[in-house]
């Protein structure tokens, strides 16, 4: 060794002795485990927010099944809806017809008055 070696590694010996051997030992431990710590830390992280993200996803699933179950619903409630604005039609239609067709009694004397003439347009029809 030369000179200059030697009077530098005296002087790291008297700055460990000044400062003293635990905080030289912390350094060194935290200089080759301080990566490996900060990556099982990092990989931890990354492994709560695959986590997150895959019960995003399932909870996506869930809501999909359930607005495709609400669709199918709405659509028969839709065709029941018209099933019943066609039965209401047709029931108004007939009521007409029924109310053109018969005899007025209406006169307080009891004479009964000519059928009313029929309609024109019924129900949008020509």
């Amino acid at each position: 060794m030369t000179p200059q070696d030697i009077a530098a590694l005296t002087a790291v010996a008297a700055l460990v002795k000044q400062i003293g051997a635990w905080p030289m030992i912390t350094l060194f431990v935290l200089n080759t485990a301080g990566p490996w710590i900060a990556l099982w830390w990092f990989t931890r992280i990354t492994e709560k927010r695959h986590a997150a993200v895959v019960s995003m996803y399932s909870d996506n699933v869930v809501l999909v099944e359930k607005h495709e179950h609400l669709a199918a619903e709405g659509e028969r409630r839709e065709s029941a809806l018209a099933d019943l604005i066609r039965l209401n039609t047709q029931s108004q239609t007939a009521l007409l017809t029924w109310l053109q067709g018969r005899t007025r009694c209406v006169d307080l004397k009891g004479t009964c008055l000519p059928a009313a003439p029929p309609a024109q347009n019924v129900g949008g029809q020509q």
